[in-house]
């Protein structure tokens, strides 16, 4: 198969639709030698003639014609890639495909995506909640742009991690239930009737390992797949759930002697695939 040339299709375009060498050069900005090399060189890589030559001008040949009109049809679909191209690139259309907690996305999430969507209302986003493993699965894959999830092992190195919020986290109860009245040890603590996430999660596996450190093993009341059912059942008095500071509302933070660690919220990338020019944009206000 002969490789032809594109701009030398460009050419042909031209002056098949001027019909004249002088003609098609103005338009083109070129010489009229160079728009005749350019016809010749194309019919030696098509093996064909494309034009006839007379005092009249050039008329195409029936296998002129014939290539014309598969010209067109390939400069088009050129063109309307290059518009499709420059609305994606200027956000006037596009998709941001995000995996992220149901949580997270509710106070970490939905701030920057009203901001996003007034500026750009025609980007759509498609927005994953599941438990992390499944969505880092999904990143590799490229299902996904990124995902964002609480501090934790994405020990995979096609990824690209990035730190975006630290977070005070605490355990939180009820004051109408319980009593906790003083500043308590985190011995002491593990006794508690503690509401924690499954073993799985980001957060649970966080707040194990301070323990460890402190050769302290939980032994929960009441586990649960999600953060916000843990807050909501402690709002309830079924017990104290670890859980960020930001989701106290009604809540009581049980006084530490010493204080808990911050944990991260990160942004994790797969360094194999490229993002989409509305996913750059959206991390950026991230």
């Amino acid at each position: 198969m002969v490789d032809i040339n594109l701009e030398l299709c460009k050419v042909f375009y031209i002056v098949a639709e001027e019909g004249n060498i002088t003609k098609a050069s103005e338009k083109l900005f070129i010489s009229q030698p160079a728009v005749s090399q350019s016809i010749k060189k194309l019919e030696e890589q098509i093996g064909g003639i494309l034009f006839l030559r007379s005092n009249k001008g050039l008329v195409l040949t029936e296998e002129g014609k014939n290539f014309l009109n598969y010209v067109k049809g390939a400069l088009n679909l050129i063109n309307n890639a290059k518009i499709e191209f420059n609305n994606f690139k200027e956000l006037k259309e596009g998709i941001v495909k995000i995996g992220i907690s149901t949580a997270l996305a509710k106070n970490i999430l939905l701030k920057p995506l009203a901001v996003f969507h007034k500026k750009y209302p025609n980007i759509n986003f498609n927005i994953t909640n599941e438990l992390i493993k499944n969505l880092l699965l999904d990143l590799e894959k490229g299902n996904l742009d990124f995902v964002i999830m609480n501090e934790g092992d994405a020990d995979n190195k096609g990824f690209e991690i990035v730190t975006i919020k630290e977070v005070e986290n605490a355990f939180l109860y009820n004051a109408d239930y319980f009593d906790f009245n003083k500043d308590y040890t985190l011995l002491e603590v593990s006794q508690m009737p503690l509401i924690l996430q499954k073993k799985e999660a980001n957060s649970r596996q966080f707040i194990d390992k301070i323990c460890l450190k402190n050769n302290i093993k939980l032994m929960p009341k009441m586990e649960v797949v999600s953060q916000e059912l843990a807050v909501e059942l402690a709002k309830i008095g079924l017990g104290v759930a670890f859980a960020p500071v930001y989701e106290q509302n009604n809540l009581i933070s049980v006084k530490l002697k010493k204080a808990l660690p911050k944990s991260k919220i990160q942004l994790v990338t797969n360094k194999f695939f490229s993002l989409s020019f509305a996913a750059k944009n959206f991390i950026e206000l991230i």
